[in-house]
């Protein structure tokens, strides 16, 4: 694990010692350094016997601060090959030493008042911005002087009256590698999934990290349905290579080579598409009771696996596949993809801003009156329950929304009306958190009056959000009551989990979707039914508090 160090100080209107928090939680995640933090300026006089591998820098000010022993070691560590990584206003320190701006390659002119701008990638096969789009941020747009556009690589910009101002750029500086990143004013900047990522992306690159690979080779476990979404999404991302498909139904055999002609295979048999060496990941797509072996065999093959949500039927199950891939080394996520519904991002948004407050409560519910079809979903040995479909994404919204241990779960199954099919007609789960905050998810094929998709309920207002891609917002944040009808988007960013999968599998960044969350899921669904046939209130299960 490669050493990082962490330097911050200056006026408060920046965040430097929260956003090396910030940066110290996205190293942990990613398991590839480990940071130190320091206000001391004096640590610069002897870089090089720390054994650090990257120097990162967010401060203001200090204009004389890098007295001639501070500015030697620290240019002596980045010259004989130590990364540096200047945050914002990094080049608004020191500017009493020509040397250092030298270094940085650039220089604070000014900037405008923070807006909302666009962010360009101006190089997309670098190591900072490959597979990254363009993208939006609210903050200070840096004006720099000092700055030769001869001398970096340009990464990153945005425009300011017809210009290209640099927003990110990479230069030699001796045997060394230095990163500055324009943004990053406010610790809402620093939370930027974006930003987060070239943050993560320039200590890694200033440490030594290159692109060795740019595929993975890709197969799908199930072709009908959700398999032939994967195999057009898979086929849509850069990066990934479809070679093969397996399917026991010999007419979406047929399918896929009609819609994919040119794979190295269609199987009928999972093991001789597993058999095919250079296949790294299987996308499985088959009922939920058939999940854990299917995902073991694969495993059990070398091959990494994205798996359709949900994860399983049991607790017991998922912890065997996870078990395996811990195992075997190999990456197990699963699709739990909604997360970036454009509806769902906007709700996370406005709680993010305070608009409602802290949240206190959560309603949550997919509800009609409707016979639920004839397929294996209406099965409760291959299905699970009537929650084990559309209710693994929701609970999975919900325990994203609510960062807190769960401390009890309440369940009601219900079986009243189509009893021609197995699984119930009715499912609710009741969640109690130990923060405090409590959620209600709903989901009913008998329910004749429909419950809201969202109802969140926080101590500064509320929202309540339908099936129309409709948002209401009621807010008492600003001391003033305001009642919006926010009309969101409908196309969804469903291609960021694709893009996190490459990310993982190609440059060792950290999964989004863990299989430990997704298991956790399945623990709230395994609980609750546990809850309903004994009729009391029950703990979670273990691992899946």
């Amino acid at each position: 694990m490669k050493k990082v160090l962490y330097v911050y100080g200056g006026p408060e209107f920046h965040p430097t010692e929260k956003g090396g928090n910030v940066i110290k939680a996205l190293l942990e995640e990613d398991k590839r350094f480990e940071l130190d933090m320091t206000n001391d300026l004096n640590i610069f006089e002897n870089l090089s016997s720390r054994g650090y591998s990257t120097i990162v820098l967010y401060t203001t000010g200090f204009y004389n601060e890098l007295t001639p022993e501070r500015e030697k070691g620290l240019l002596e560590f980045v010259s004989n090959g130590g990364g540096f990584v200047g945050i914002h206003s990094a080049t608004d320190s020191f500017r009493g030493s020509r040397a250092y701006i030298d270094m940085i390659g650039g220089e604070f002119l000014t900037h405008p008042p923070q807006q909302e701008f666009k962010v360009f990638i101006a190089d997309k096969n670098h190591y900072l911005t490959v597979r990254m789009p363009d993208f939006k941020v609210y903050d200070e747009m840096y004006h720099l002087q000092s700055y030769d556009p001869t001398k970096v690589n340009l990464i990153a910009y945005t425009i300011w009256q017809g210009k290209k101002l640099p927003m990110v750029y990479t230069r030699q500086y001796g045997k060394g590698r230095v990163v500055y990143l324009a943004n990053g004013h406010s610790l809402e900047v620093l939370n930027h999934p974006e930003i987060q990522k070239l943050l993560v992306r320039s200590i890694a690159w200033t440490s030594g990290e290159e692109l060795t690979r740019k595929t993975i080779n890709c197969g799908i476990c199930g072709y009908g349905g959700m398999g032939r979404f994967h195999a057009e999404k898979i086929s849509q991302t850069e990066g990934f290579n479809l070679i093969a498909v397996c399917d026991i139904n010999s007419e979406n055999l047929e399918l896929a080579r009609r819609e994919y002609p040119n794979l190295k295979g269609y199987f009928i048999n999972l093991e001789e598409m597993l058999a095919i060496q250079d296949l790294e990941l299987v996308f499985v797509v088959v009922p939920h009771n058939a999940h854990r072996e299917v995902v073991i065999r694969c495993l059990d093959a070398g091959k990494n696996v994205v798996l359709e949500k949900p994860m399983s039927i049991t607790v017991e199950e998922a912890n065997a596949m996870i078990s395996k891939a811990n195992e075997t080394g190999l990456m197990l996520s699963v699709f739990h993809n909604r997360r970036w519904d454009s509806d769902y991002l906007t709700i996370k948004e406005i709680i993010n801003k305070g608009l409602i407050g802290e949240i206190f409560h959560i309603e949550a519910g997919l509800t009609n009156y409707r016979h639920p079809g004839f397929t294996w979903r209406s099965d409760k040995e291959a299905c699970g329950s009537v929650m084990h479909d559309w209710g693994a994404h929701f609970i999975d919204w919900i325990l994203n929304l609510v960062p807190s241990k769960i401390t009890q779960i309440t369940g009601d199954f219900q079986k009243r009306v189509w009893h021609v099919v197995t699984n119930e007609d009715h499912g609710e789960v009741f969640i109690r958190f130990e923060n405090g905050v409590t959620a209600d998810f709903m989901i009913s094929d008998i329910s004749a009056i429909p419950r809201s998709k969202w109802r969140i309920l926080g101590t500064k207002g509320a929202i309540e959000a339908n099936w129309n891609n409709e948002i209401r917002l009621v807010s008492y944040a600003s001391g003033i009551a305001q009642d919006s009808l926010l009309k969101v988007g409908t196309e969804n960013q469903w291609s960021e989990y694709y893009r996190n999968i490459l990310d993982h599998l190609l440059m060792k960044e950290a999964l989004i979707v863990k299989p430990e969350q997704a298991r956790r899921v399945i623990g709230v669904i395994e609980a609750g039914i546990k809850s309903a046939q004994l009729g009391i209130s029950v703990p979670p299960i273990e691992g899946c508090e």
